[in-house]
């Protein structure tokens, strides 16, 4: 019982975020402090500027839209409203400010636009008196991904065909070049309340019919939201950083069975079924599907933030949602091509430097 109580239980943000072994050493860090959050209504932005409150930072957003804004002005954080890739909305929302953590990517746009804007906030810091930036990056970075050998030696290679990874390594390779301070922080599956991706939409699955996994299994390099706050406060907080990379994982090795067994505890339904990877393999199509982590946005996903304009996030977002309920059939749910090979992908990751040089200790553990 006290395994489901714990496994419910981080699946809930009605939870502290940050873990009693920190929280003094945190508060004194950032009492005070001046900081900027840049995709601060995010999944893992909310957490991060929920987290910051708790401490007593005091917090200033930049947000796209008004959408958001009025909830955290309630929570006292100043909300700027304007795109990064506005120069006068950027250096106002820098003033006097200690450290800039900076979360936002719109998967929606091209890594061209995403770069451009970057580059607006990035010559902005540069001319700035900010201490230094904490950037949220991905570990899909990495050539190896997601089977291979993951750690502070590996390498991360333009492709020119992936157009995420190849704009966070260009983002990544500026900020490192740069004469600023800079925590890059790389985490993998990143899931808890409020990921559409990893917790969503597994649960959805997991509703409509038993979620089909290969045998043999691969390891998941899953970490809870609230874990990888910890470790973005955490780096904010070395006081000799340079310009540095943090691979970010959880505690110990779990497989995606034991990713989906959580999630079947966490809403008591749901079942996964395993078969021959051979056999899944054999079901995909001869075209190669484009993976959603690395990929150019689709048609569908430019559709989309067209509409969200037009229609509203909220309401548009509801339709989207009632609209896959009445679509979904019932029955088992195959994985695609790039699900297939994450799923079935046994890298090999250390975070080893990561938790020697913050004194981060992941807190949040799958079901095994």
């Amino acid at each position: 019982m006290k395994q489901i109580d714990q496994t419910k239980a981080m699946m809930t943000s009605d939870r502290p975020i940050l873990p009693d072994a920190f929280l003094s050493e945190a508060q004194a860090g950032f009492a005070g402090k001046t900081v900027v959050v840049t995709g601060a209504t995010g999944f893992i932005g909310r957490r991060l500027v929920t987290g910051l409150l708790d401490l007593g930072a005091k917090v200033t957003v930049i947000l796209r839209s008004g959408h958001g804004a009025k909830a955290l002005q309630t929570r006292g954080v100043n909300v700027c409203i304007g795109a990064l890739t506005d120069p006068e909305t950027v250096q106002s929302a820098l003033k006097e400010t200690d450290i800039l953590f900076h979360l936002a990517y719109d998967v929606r746009a091209s890594g061209r636009e995403n770069m451009a804007a970057f580059s607006v906030l990035h010559r902005a810091v540069q001319a700035s008196d900010i201490d230094r930036v904490v950037h949220m990056s991905s570990m899909v970075v990495y050539d190896h991904w997601p089977d291979g050998v993951i750690d502070q030696q590996a390498t991360a290679t333009r492709t020119g065909r992936e157009d995420y990874r190849d704009t966070k390594i260009e983002m990544e390779v500026a900020l490192l070049a740069g004469p600023k301070p800079v925590a890059i922080l790389q985490p993998g599956i990143v899931f808890g309340p409020g990921s559409a991706m990893w917790t969503d939409a597994p649960r959805e699955a997991l509703k409509r019919g038993p979620v089909i996994l290969p045998d043999p299994i691969g390891l998941c390099p899953a970490i809870h939201v609230d874990d990888l706050v910890q470790a973005t406060l955490r780096a904010a907080l070395v006081s000799d950083l340079a310009q540095e990379r943090f691979i970010v994982t959880g505690p110990g090795k779990p497989t995606w069975g034991d990713f989906y067994k959580s999630h079947i505890t966490a809403i008591g339904e749901g079942a996964v079924e395993y078969r021959p990877l051979q056999e899944l393999e054999g079901r995909l199509p001869a075209v190669n599907e484009p993976s959603p982590a690395t990929a150019s946005p689709s048609l569908a996903a430019q559709v989309s933030k067209v509409l969200r304009q037009i229609v509203g996030r909220r309401l548009f977002e509801a339709t989207v949602r009632a609209t896959k309920r009445s679509l979904a059939s019932n029955g088992p749910i195959f994985p695609d091509r790039s699900m297939l090979r994450l799923y079935a992908a046994n890298a090999s990751i250390s975070d080893a430097y990561t938790r020697k040089r913050l004194g981060f200790i992941p807190a949040f553990k799958l079901m095994d």
